[in-house]
């Protein structure tokens, strides 16, 4: 007669992964026992990680937004600052400015870099010739240098 050997639950054994599938997991059963449970396989896999399309695209995209910023930041500022040089070079003794602080005066001396501006009677200021804004343009009360203002002007400017 041969004895048979008690029953005993299987041990769980550890699966074997392979690269790109998922691991099995063990979970208890409604009798104790443990089982196994492996995952479902998807008919449709998953993409791993961005497909990122076309390296060229990008690099067609960069190039496109530097355009963009160029025509319309980038150039227009250095015509602007080319235009504000050529006006400071320009200044000459005797033109009516504007000055960065809102200051008008008339230029009576300018040297590299340091404008004087008489701004009231026998009051001069000296200015730095780069915070000088801009030639200043025809006030509508003021008038024109050789041309005298009559009393009748003057008299509706105070009032």
């Amino acid at each position: 007669m041969a004895i048979a050997a008690p029953a005993t639950p299987a041990q769980p054994v550890a699966p074997v992964a392979q690269p790109g599938a998922p691991l099995a997991q063990t979970a208890p059963a409604p009798d104790g026992q443990m089982t196994t449970v492996q995952p479902q396989k998807s008919t449709q896999e998953s993409p791993q990680g961005c497909g990122g399309g076309n390296p060229m695209f990008s690099f067609l995209l960069l190039g496109v937004m530097f355009v963009v910023f160029y025509l319309f930041l980038i150039r227009p500022q250095q015509k602007r600052q080319k235009e504000m040089q050529s006006m400071l070079n320009a200044l000459t003794k005797g033109d009516r400015v504007i000055t960065s602080g809102g200051m008008l005066g008339t230029i009576v001396a300018i040297t590299d870099q340091v404008v004087t501006l008489e701004v009231g009677d026998k009051t001069r200021i000296k200015v730095l010739r780069s915070h000088v804004q801009g030639k200043q343009a025809g006030m509508p009360g003021d008038a024109p240098e050789g041309k005298k203002s009559n009393d009748k002007e003057s008299k509706e400017s105070d009032s």
